[in-house]
């Protein structure tokens, strides 16, 4: 059974969702009117993978990191994250943007590069734009190839405001 709760931090109201101490999903702009419909989204874009059940004791660690985090409180998010639900080269995907240092970009085309798939960079896109769990695998630090920021679930400003608590240039 995975769990998921709502935390409310300095960039909104999220629904972070685990699966023991594993973090499984984390979804912006999400409060209590949302829940019901961003449960309903979530089920579906796990494709049924999980169970789901709510316990705000169960994802109190996984908020926590993720409001501290996002407060300043912490350089890192260093909960454990469970990609077992995604294709081999979503995941591949995934692994590699966890990779990109706080503080730094990369592009979309750096990541196709990175995973072996050196065309694939619209793709690699879409992978970003499905991230199941932003923030603690930082899509945003994905730019365009001429640095011009792009698309993010949680809206350009947002991504904007991540790099810069994140120190990027």
């Amino acid at each position: 059974m995975a769990h998921y709760g709502l935390t409310k931090t300095a960039f909104g109201s999220m629904l972070v969702a685990v699966d023991g101490e594993r973090m499984i999903a984390l979804k912006f702009d999400v409060d209590d009117a949302r829940l019901p419909a961003a449960v309903e989204d979530l089920h579906r874009e796990l494709h049924g993978a999980f169970a789901l059940e709510r316990s705000e004791a169960k994802v109190r660690g996984a908020a926590k990191q993720i409001r501290d985090y996002l407060a300043g409180k912490r350089m890192d998010i260093d909960v454990q994250l469970d990609l077992s639900w995604v294709t081999p080269f979503r995941r591949d995907v995934l692994l590699e943007c966890a990779r990109i240092p706080r503080g730094q970009v990369a592009t979309y085309a750096d990541l196709a590069r990175r995973v072996g798939r050196p065309k694939a960079f619209r793709a690699v896109g879409n992978t970003m734009r499905t991230n199941p769990i932003p923030i603690a695998i930082p899509c945003h630090r994905v730019v365009g190839s001429d640095g011009s920021l792009t698309g993010f679930g949680g809206g350009l400003d947002m991504k904007q405001r991540l790099l810069a608590l994140e120190g990027a240039r």
